[in-house]
């Protein structure tokens, strides 16, 4: 059904976050927490949607209000009805299925890493193509040797997507760069270019096994020496450091070819063969610096190698320092005082680089020094931007002089880089035009925004997801169930589509002729999901209770989350008329870095930048700030803040958040005007709150093994998946997605189900009302709104329970002498345990058209979907249709039922 016309769309977020706020305040007193969560929570997602939205896919974007406007017309018709309490408790359930989402894309990580994205419409549409390369460098992506790097990088953004899908294979231009050589005898090298693999920051990635098989297959085209497979070998095996950045260059005229590796973010170079034996440059640098080196070789000669080393300047703009610290090396040289002149120089480039030497992995051979035999200047950006520039580059062919640079200038302006570096030696000078920024990934690209995701969540194993590559069937990941894999692999299929070799359901479901049908596609998404998930398949779980640092002082890190609420108060003309916290000064205080005018920090910036957090790089820190209270004749506000902590606690977060807010009341507070007494007076009252981070939000690792429990997925997992992420024909009244029989048939399990279907909330098959505002113009079956046949048979079904029967799921699979008490996660199996809820047979079941007064199911006139699941001679799919690998564990009853031997993998 379509949710766009749920409710008011043309409602602005902040009037439906005041008004939801305000329906909290008018609420019955016992449902009063319950509303407020759920306009908390509103608010925070109405919040991310519009600072970081332009991240998604538009078709996302718009579901994502869609979702919005949902979640307000579910909460107040679930105040409208007889019952509000199931209601609620299904509306929180849901808001937990989003927020385990949230988490899983990376969570408050992501939305840090999101701030620190650009924001250019235009760029994200620039591609590196075939096109872009040939007139930039004369180079034919097909060259078996020069055009092995960029191959390389079409492989990667090409992977799972068509070969006649043009506009979806290529790479953003951001991983391109180009560069000539010209020297004094008027001859040039102008078949250069640079590809990055994986860029130097965080903003998209294919993972390391990904990365690193297309870098070995550019160096088996490049013929490398020793020392590159080595390096790659080496970055392959460092799986607990972060992915460094890794590209290639070459020069096809003079047979130039190197490895560059760089690393970013404080994260030191993973272990590297031989680069401590690099000689050091004159900027001392530690393992964390950032710092690029590479490997360089002759096309051809595959024993010999060098190594070069690259520092800049640690401050801008000071060359006289840059000239000092390179032993004057740039001291008289008109050319540097020429360009520094005329561009201004940003950084110097400090470089290091070693004599000619062999590597054989056996043994260390000899690295030593050799003289330098250029020296670089990186440019500042003209009219502050990054664009190439006709005007600029004018200028510098002007100042060069050298024979042809003009003709390279304009032909490689198709790249759109502006000109980055200079290098110089003796004889020569080499330009380049690389990008200096980084992160215009495009969403409606599904390889870009796969990356893009990858990127935020801190995927490093992105590449099990890429179901053309082949990989070893030795067993399961450890950490990951095989129902835990296909659970994602539906969300790719479903939802991003991010493969459309492997499944074209994403596509085949937004067609507008398949409205309200389930294209047969997804109908095979559905099934696999239920293959994979039968017979009692395990999923992993983490309690959602808030973390106890007290119980697990370890855990005191820059991952948790604490709230602080500043009391102030705004001045005003006379001080009586005091003015309310609105205009610019909202938008400083509530909204983030990406829509403040230019050159301005918001508050939120301002808290990154300033406070430091245990165990955090400051790259990572992400603050989010609102104002609540405000609007009152008496001109006072309360500024939430929340954020992490100095030291990991609660004490230290509030009293760097105390001396953050006492200073900036006492200074100009941006574009805010604050009583400054008054406020200093106010902010005595200024109170925070324990972390509100849980055991869920942690990375898995992380968490405590009495915090984590693995139990059944069932029906229940599956409706909830459905409910959630499933495409709009594939769920209730158009499409049938549970299955005949029950996924688990643990007591446990089909309780839990029983109750969740029940109180789906229009959700699905038990629905007796047709929800308020869904297009109607979609064929709904006959007898709809009603009982459900698919709720009827649910319902009938034998729950083999005794009055003895644990009806709560975790507690019956929960490791012994743990205690869970999380909002919608419980369980207690200590000794004095009372936390299992036993099955009551004589409990009638409520919430259907299926069912009597007296609970029990009739023979009543249901109605029945176009299509379902369940139909007899249903095409249930073979595993390798499903998954491209086996396993050996069994599939279960349904892969039993098609006689299938054998297993499924879900390196998804």
């Amino acid at each position: 059904m379509k949710t766009a016309v749920l409710l008011l769309v043309a409602a602005g977020t902040a009037k439906r976050d005041e008004d939801l706020h305000a329906l909290a305040a008018r609420t019955r007193t016992e449902h009063r927490p319950a509303v407020a969560r759920s306009a908390a929570r509103a608010a925070k997602a109405s919040r991310l949607l519009a600072d970081h939205g332009h991240l998604l896919p538009p078709d996302l974007r718009e579901k994502g209000q869609d979702l919005l406007n949902e979640h307000e017309f579910r909460l107040h018709a679930a105040l409208d009805s007889a019952n509000p309490g199931p209601a609620l408790a299904a509306i929180e359930k849901r808001e937990a299925g989003y927020l385990k989402a949230f988490r899983k894309l990376g969570g408050e990580g992501a939305v840090s890493k999101a701030r620190k994205l650009p924001k250019d419409e235009e760029r994200t549409k620039l591609r590196a193509t075939r096109e872009v390369l040939f007139e930039a460098t004369g180079i034919d992506a097909e060259e078996p040797v020069w055009g092995a790097p960029f191959r390389a990088l079409e492989g990667l953004f090409r992977a799972g997507h068509p070969v006649s899908s043009l506009a979806e294979r290529e790479a953003p231009m951001e991983a391109l760069g180009v560069s000539a050589k010209f020297f004094e005898d008027g001859t040039a090298l102008t078949r250069r270019y640079h590809v990055a693999l994986q860029p130097p920051c965080d903003c998209w990635t294919f993972g390391r096994e990904a990365v690193v098989e297309q870098a070995r297959n550019v160096a088996e085209s490049l013929k490398a020496p020793p020392l590159v497979e080595a390096w790659l070998d080496s970055i392959a095996a460092d799986d607990t450091g972060k992915l460094p950045s890794v590209g290639f260059g070459v020069s096809a005229e003079d047979g130039a070819c190197k490895l560059y590796v760089l690393n970013y973010g404080g994260n030191e170079l993973p272990p590297l063969p031989l680069v401590d034996a690099l000689p050091r440059t004159a900027r001392k640098q530690d393992r964390a610096s950032s710092v690029m080196v590479s490997v360089e070789w002759k096309f051809g000669d595959m024993k010999t190698q060098q190594m070069r080393q690259y520092a800049v300047e640690a401050a801008e703009g000071d060359v006289a320092v840059a000239r000092h610290t390179q032993d004057e090396r740039f001291a008289g040289d008109e050319l540097v005082a020429a360009l520094d002149g005329t561009f201004g120089v940003k950084q110097s480039e400090d470089i290091a680089v070693t004599a000619p030497f062999q590597y054989d992995k056996a043994t260390t051979p000899p690295v030593v020094a050799a003289p330098l035999a250029k020296s670089g200047l990186k440019l500042k950006r003209q009219d502050g931007g990054i664009d190439s520039n006709a005007e600029t580059d004018a200028k510098l062919a002007a100042l060069l002089k050298a024979p042809g640079a003009d003709a390279w200038l304009a032909r490689s302006r198709v790249v759109r880089h502006a000109l980055s570096n200079v290098q110089f030696g003796e004889g020569f000078v080499t330009l380049y035009r690389h990008p200096t920024v980084f992160g215009f990934v495009d969403p409606s690209s599904a390889p870009q925004h796969l990356a893009l995701r990858n990127a935020l969540a801190k995927n490093t194993r992105a590449t099990r997801r890429r179901l053309d590559e082949t990989r070893s069937s030795s067993g399961y990941l450890d950490d990951v169930t095989h129902c835990d894999e296909a659970i994602e692999l539906f969300l790719d299929r479903a939802v991003w589509g991010a493969n459309e070799l492997d499944s074209t359901c994403k596509r085949d479901s937004d067609l507008a002729a398949n409205a309200g049908t389930c294209p047969i596609s997804c109908q095979d998404d559905v099934a696999c999901l239920v293959v994979a998930c039968s017979d009692c398949a395990l999923v992993d779980a983490v309690c959602d209770e808030p973390v106890d640092l007290g119980a697990h002082p370890s855990l005191a890190s820059g991952d948790l989350r604490f709230q602080y609420k500043a009391p102030v108060v705004m001045a005003g003309a006379d001080g009586s008329n005091r003015d309310n916290i609105e205009g610019d000064c909202h938008t400083y205080v509530d909204q983030s870095d990406i829509v403040q005018p230019l050159g301005r920090k918001s508050l939120e910036g301002q808290l990154e930048d300033d406070v430091q957090c245990k165990d955090k790089h400051q790259d990572d820190i992400d603050f989010d700030c609102w104002v609540e209270s405000d609007h009152n004749d008496a001109g006072t506000a309360t500024i939430v803040c929340e954020g992490c902590s100095p030291d990991g606690t609660q004490s230290g977060f509030e009293a760097a958040m105390a001396t953050f807010f006492q200073n900036l009341v006492a200074s100009t507070g941006g574009p805010c005007s604050f009583d400054a007494s008054a406020s200093l007076v106010a902010l005595g009252g200024a109170s925070g709150s324990p972390t509100n981070s849980k055991y869920s939000d942690l990375d898995s690792e992380l968490v405590p093994d009495d915090m984590k429990v693995r139990f059944p997925y069932g029906d229940n997992g599956l409706f909830d998946v459905m409910s959630l992420w499933g495409p709009e024909g594939c769920r209730y009244p158009y499409y049938g997605f549970l299955p005949d029989e029950p996924l688990c048939k643990d007591c446990s399990s089909m309780a839990q189900a029983k109750e969740d279907v029940l109180n789906g909330l229009w959700d699905g098959p038990c629905n007796d009302d047709d929800p308020r505002g869904d297009d109607d113009s979609l064929p709904l079956p006959p007898n709809y709104p009603g009982c459900g046949c698919d709720c009827a048979d649910f319902l009938r079904r034998d729950l083999s329970c005794t009055s003895e029967s644990c009806v709560n799921v975790a507690q019956a699979y929960a490791a012994s002498n743990t205690v869970c008490a999380g909002d919608k996660l419980r369980w207690d199996t200590t000794s004095s345990s009372t936390g299992c809820e036993t099955y009551g047979a004589g409990s009638p079941l409520t919430g259907s058209a299926c069912l009597d007064a007296a609970g029990a199911v009739p023979n009543a006139t249901c109605y029945r979907t176009p299509a379902a699941i369940s139909e007899p001679g249903f095409p249930w799919p073979w595993p390798d249709v499903c998954y491209h690998m086996q396993r050996d564990a069994a599939l279960g009853r349904r892969a039993s039922a098609l006689a299938l031997v054998g297993a499924i993998v879900m390196m998804v």
